[in-house]
């Protein structure tokens, strides 16, 4: 091992001490048994047998899975094991299919946070319906905005280049362009496949390990819209899910949730809708003071393009928070 190697390992235990923290919620979107052949999709996706070691690996490190509903006390009130909770996006239907098996195995309690246009297919995940599409051609060509936009497709490496492009594209717009832009690119009706329906999303609630969170209406980038459109993708899809499952819906997985799609006034926003916590995307773990800070809780994103032990060690520990956030421990801006 060389020096730099030797001096990581020995400070371990003194970056998991300071940056540990007292709990975590790790962000998971979909199980499957075949990943996707783009790295952007691929890091939405863990296997069945990546999430079994996951688990087996937290509970090996002997922390406590629990339920979001219990994280506000646990902040509030630290004490006992350092805990963590799972949560998955959008609403696939591997959730129910995939998932809901591998937790029952474990009895680790999960929450699937459902984004409502997907069940009611009026919206769909663009990501995977482009994938579909620049794998099925040679090439891409429109015209956005006055600017051509002309990529080859013939090689892994163009494609993956022609996504990046095109998905910085589409996050940049406000909802009635983007919805123009999929129809333009032909990504607003494919891709269906993997979403829930409402009945399957009923069967997964059904189980008394799952609690059923919300992802807005149609999955925005929520700093591009104005007050009254992002409060309307809060609230709408709250009162929906409320109404359809019986029960309140006190949790929020923010879309997009970096630090460029979500900040101070959806932080705000999700609190006066009513959301007990609502979670970003940032990577680091939860500490005491995050009990004043709730709807602005960061996860730990596990990710189909790295092996998943040393990557989740790395983020359980908090190595991954101090490097990229230079020493700060409570991740809320």
């Amino acid at each position: 091992m060389s020096l730099p190697g030797k001096i990581a390992r020995l400070a371990q235990p003194l970056v998991r001490r300071f940056y540990g923290g007292t709990g975590c919620i790790l962000c998971l979107h979909r199980i499957v048994a075949e990943p996707s052949r783009l790295a952007d999709n691929r890091a939405l996706e863990l296997t069945p047998d990546a999430l079994r070691a996951a688990l087996a690996w937290l509970r090996g490190r002997g922390l406590e899975p629990i339920a979001l509903d219990e994280i506000p006390a646990r902040l509030s009130r630290p004490s006992g094991r350092k805990f963590f909770a799972v949560t998955l996006d959008d609403g696939y239907r591997d959730n129910l299919t995939h998932a809901l098996p591998i937790f029952r195995e474990f009895a680790v309690p999960f929450t699937v946070s459902l984004t409502t246009g997907y069940l009611h297919r009026t919206a769909w995940p663009w990501w995977y319906a482009l994938e579909e599409i620049l794998h099925q051609r040679e090439s891409l060509s429109f015209s956005w905005d006055g600017t051509r936009h002309d990529l080859p497709l013939r090689t892994d490496a163009q494609r993956e280049s022609a996504f990046a492009e095109v998905a910085r594209l589409i996050r940049a717009q406000d909802n009635p362009s983007r919805d123009a832009l999929l129809a333009l690119l032909h990504c607003d009706t494919a891709g269906q496949a993997p979403l829930l329906t409402w009945e399957e999303a009923r069967e997964l609630a059904a189980d008394p390990l799952v609690t059923i969170g919300c992802h807005t209406l149609t999955h925005p980038v929520l700093c591009r819209l104005d007050d009254v459109a992002a409060r309307e993708e809060l609230a709408a899809s709250r009162a929906e899910l409320g109404s359809f499952f019986s029960r309140p819906v006190r949790h929020l997985a923010f879309p997009f949730g970096g630090a460029s799609a979500v900040g101070p006034r959806e932080f705000a926003l999700a609190a006066a809708c009513g959301f007990t916590t609502a979670m970003t995307t940032r990577n680091a773990n939860l500490f005491p003071a995050h009990a004043h800070h709730l709807t602005a809780l960061p996860r730990l994103s596990l990710s189909g393009n790295y092996p998943v032990i040393p990557r989740l060690a790395a983020l359980e520990s908090g190595i991954v928070t101090a490097r990229e956030y230079r020493g700060r421990r409570v991740i809320v801006a």
